[in-house]
């Protein structure tokens, strides 16, 4: 199996660096500009399933992709949204430091056991993105190619899990339009090519 592994284009919340988690902000401009050349890139890859999360951001990343390749069935996998930061969704670090100081420390010094209220817990949030995986993994044949239109957090999460346990989740970068290539083997990678 081939899997590939693209997060979402640009937003204006990308742009504003603003945490997002599971709002619903579509592409700005440069972001369906850069849907546009991923579909240019993915379709010599020739994938035979599509997959998008349930936010608007990878729909719309997906859909030049979709377009060029209407034969190719889409699936929509929710358990593969972005962690959802609550109350601080739509606000920059600024902001959610003024509002919330004490909860914003806090989750500094422990962004993956601390969990602010409102904000959607790590473990939880890590549970969710692996019974997405699990479950794409277990419907796709060693044949298949899936190109999976994703988010930060969950790409790092399923880096994690299938090429390198130890990587630490916040230094982990995948570029927005970008994917990257993994080859499975029997659950396992063989290789894999990043942020092409």
């Amino acid at each position: 199996m081939r899997l590939l592994l693209a997060r979402h284009g640009e937003t204006e919340y990308n742009k504003q660096r603003k945490f997002y988690g599971q709002a619903d902000v579509p592409l700005d401009e440069h972001g369906r500009q850069q849907a546009l050349k991923l579909a240019a890139k993915v379709q010599k890859e020739a994938p035979t399933i599509l997959v998008k999360t349930n936010l608007r951001r990878t729909q719309e990343t997906l859909r030049p992709l979709q377009k060029a390749l209407p034969a190719v069935p889409t699936i929509t996998i929710p358990n593969l949204a972005e962690k959802g930061f609550g109350d601080w969704e739509g606000l920059d670090a600024d902001e959610i430091e003024a509002r919330y100081p004490q909860e914003w420390q806090r989750w500094l010094q422990a962004p993956l056991t601390y969990a602010p209220p409102t904000v959607e817990p790590f473990p939880e949030f890590r549970t969710r993105v692996l019974r997405g995986l699990n479950w794409l993994l277990a419907h796709s044949t060693d044949e298949d190619t899936v190109m999976v239109v994703a988010h930060l957090g969950t790409i790092r999460l399923i880096y994690q899990e299938l090429v390198d346990p130890s990587a630490d989740f916040y230094s982990l970068d995948f570029k927005a339009a970008c994917y990257s290539a993994l080859e499975l083997q029997a659950g396992k990678v063989q290789r894999w090519q990043l942020n092409l």
